[in-house]
């Protein structure tokens, strides 16, 4: 029974490689057939690669015989020259490449006359302007030649082309996968079915197999358990091993030492009930990271429980985290040492970075003059004594000597600028900075003081003073151009407004005669409709200007920032607004508004529309419209809240846009321009405007004013 499956499986094996073997071979033929149609289709590529070189080259030598003769430069004639070797080189390649097709052929022999023709003729025009008998007659008869025989040229380069494309359609044609992966699907797809037969036959044995396999494996693991402890506990690193519940499944004796606990005892409790003030330390995050990143997981750590520094390797594992501790209190001692005396030097180098001298108390050069040599170039006896000064610009030499002697003789803080020669002989500015040190007594025993070179510094100063000068020149400038500019659109603003309004009033005007004079008889529904539509839109198109005009205004007109009472605001606005107030049966409550620097007009324009959107956009019920002030050190904020409408919060940031309209006009009467006057208003006096709204829930309108003295 054995020996029949063991038949079979080794013919289902035969058959499947012989058909494998079969695909292969179909396969590479079909693929060397692809390769040769490839290859004739780059062939196809380069031909009409040398076509376009050629048309281009033609074209480059017409273009550097026009310039010639215009500027008569030799760069344009050496231009010239490349163009015709290049055009020859292109029409003798793509007779090369179409050696094989005579169509091609025949069609070239028909071309070449054409461009050696015209290529002639530009060599005969060339060869004339070099001895300066081109005149204009001639140079119209060469042009008129060659623009002859050009249209010509082109056309059969363009033959040319439209030949070879053809051949690369067919030929790319030619290379389709199709056949190859019909052959290639077959073969594999017979094979697969075999395979699964052969599989199959082959699961009842590994069946059998397995159970053997997973009782020697467990054998093996057993043996590699006892194994892996050996090692673990010959080694000189700390070691546990902690389940996904973290509880410990394995602690060598080192780490048992460590932790001054048995082993055995450790084994099957939680880590953080036997050491619950890790929770929450690096250790614990670093645990919990290995455990949710799956990587391993390095640091270094001081224990105060045990007074030691270790290093801990964290590694994730199925079973849950392999660690390994070491004790590095050494090292890490060491290294503290080393940062410490890092950190010293480095103070010191930087505290030295500046030329550091002593002189004693009558001011005399004394010590160490290592670092100032380094930086004039003088010798020790040069420096010692007052002979430093022969380092200071002999400009300043004796204001920065009398100084000094001034500050010895009065025992106080020295401090000056001084241009010092340096090494290499040129002037830097220093700022020396010097002090007395004294005695228990108060007398002076010394000085000591510093050299910090500044000439950048005063560089940066001096561009910085003639930056901003030229700034202010600017600015000047600028706002007189500003104000011409503003002056300019007043005035058109005005005129336009008028020119603008005068015909519209006409339309507006006129139409309403008619629909009052005409006879009843000619006043159809649909006249008196297409009347009253005349008569709206002038309306409407004479409010946009009216608002057009008042934006415009807004930017233009200068600020008059005086002491406001917003009370008196809100009294001339109720005024402006009582028609619509009483109409609508709006309630406004107000708190006791405060006194602002603000332009009075703008601020009655601003709370106006504001207060005229809340009683505008209302609902059902009557409208109440509440005005808050809150006061802080920088700036009051005002906020107009109604029970309105409200507005979808997407649409917050596009309402102070100019014509942005959420209703129609047949919902709600309006231009659009209200809230961005209303924005360029808050914006010019330095202030922010922004809205708070849900649907059906009101609108908060805030605006800030800033707190000017």
């Amino acid at each position: 029974m054995k020996a029949l499956p063991e038949r079979i499986v080794a013919a289902g094996f035969g058959l499947a490689i012989f058909l494998l073997c079969g695909v292969s071979i179909a396969s590479y033929f079909q693929l060397q057939k692809l390769v040769k149609n490839k290859q004739w289709i780059i062939h196809t590529y380069k031909v009409i690669g040398s076509i376009d070189n050629a048309f281009e080259a033609i074209s480059e030598a017409e273009n550097a015989h026009r310039d010639y003769l215009s500027t008569r430069r030799k760069v344009d004639l050496d231009k010239y020259h490349t163009s015709v070797k290049k055009a020859t080189q292109s029409i003798e390649q793509t007779r090369q490449l179409t050696i094989d097709n005579p169509t091609q052929q025949q069609r070239l022999e028909r071309l070449e006359p054409l461009i050696e023709k015209r290529l002639a003729l530009l060599d005969q025009s060339v060869s004339l302007i070099q001895h300066n008998q081109l005149e204009t007659p001639a140079r119209i008869a060469f042009i008129e030649q060659g623009g002859a025989v050009q249209p010509e040229i082109r056309s059969g380069l363009q033959s040319l082309k439209i030949e070879e494309y053809a051949l690369l359609q067919e030929r790319a044609a030619a290379t389709g996968f199709s056949n190859i992966c019909l052959v290639i699907c077959i073969g594999y797809f017979s094979s697969f079915i075999l395979l699964i037969w052969v599989y199959r036959l082959l699961n009842k044995q590994i069946g059998v197999s397995k159970a053997l396999s997973e009782e020697a494996i467990r054998l093996e693991q057993q043996a590699t358990k006892s194994k892996l402890e050996n090692i673990l506990e010959r080694i000189t690193d700390a070691f546990v091993a902690l389940d996904p519940e973290w509880r410990y499944t394995y602690v060598n004796q080192r780490a048992g030492h460590i932790f001054n606990r048995d082993t055995k005892e450790l084994v099957g409790k939680n880590i953080w009930e036997e050491f619950p003030k890790g929770i929450g330390q690096k250790l614990y995050h670093a645990y919990y990271q290995a455990v949710t990143e799956q990587r391993m997981v390095q640091l270094e750590e001081y224990y105060p429980l045990w007074d030691k520094w270790f290093e801990s390797r964290i590694y994730p594992s199925r079973e849950g985290l392999l660690i390994f501790f070491q004790d590095i209190t050494a090292r890490k001692q060491a290294e503290i040492a080393l940062t410490q005396s890092e950190q010293r030097y480095r103070s010191l180098a930087i505290a030295s970075a500046q030329v550091i001298w002593l002189s004693d108390a009558n001011g005399k050069t004394v010590g160490d003059t290592s670092a100032w040599q380094q930086l004039t170039g003088q010798t020790d006896a040069e420096i010692k004594g007052l002979g430093w000064l022969e380092a200071i610009h002999p400009d300043s030499r004796e204001r920065i000597h009398q100084s000094w002697l001034q500050a010895i003789a009065t025992q106080s803080l020295y401090e000056q600028v001084q241009p010092m020669r340096t090494r290499d002989g040129s002037y830097r500015d220093f700022w020396v900075r010097g002090v007395p040190v004294r005695e228990a007594d108060g007398t002076v025993r010394e000085w000591i003081g510093t050299c910090t070179d500044i000439t950048e510094r005063k560089q940066a100063e001096e561009a910085l003073r003639q930056a901003k000068a030229e700034l202010e020149i600017k600015v000047q400038e600028r706002t007189g151009e500003l104000v011409r500019s503003n002056q300019e659109l007043e005035l058109f603003a005005s005129v336009a407004s008028h020119d603008l309004q005068e015909p519209l009033r006409a339309i507006s005007g006129f139409t309403q005669l008619l629909m009052q004079d005409l006879p009843a008889d000619l006043l159809d529904e649909s006249t008196k409709e297409y009347m009253h539509w005349i008569v709206d839109g002038t309306q409407r198109m004479q409010q946009l200007i009216h608002d057009l005009l008042a934006y415009s205004r807004v930017g233009t007109h200068d600020l008059v920032l005086t002491p406001t009472d917003c009370n008196e605001v809100l009294e001339q606005v109720s005024r402006n607004l009582q028609v619509a107030i009483a109409e609508n049966n709006a309630a406004i409550f107000h708190d006791s508004l405060p006194m602002v620097i603000a332009d009075k007009t703008q601020l009655i324009q601003l709370f106006q529309n504001l207060i005229g959107n809340a009683i505008k956009f209302r609902r059902k019920e009557p409208p109440k419209i509440y005005i808050r002030v809150e006061q802080t050190a920088s700036e009051q904020i005002f906020s107009i809240r109604d029970n309105g409408i409200g507005i979808q919060p997407r649409y917050l940031e596009q309402i102070f846009e100019v014509f942005k309209r959420l209703y129609t006009r047949q919902e709600f009467p309006g231009t659009g321009i209200g809230l961005a006057i209303c924005k360029k208003i808050v914006d010019r006096h330095g202030g922010r405007l922004w809205a708070e709204s849900q649907p059906d829930e009101g609108t908060t309108f805030y605006f800030t004013l800033p707190n000017r003295e």
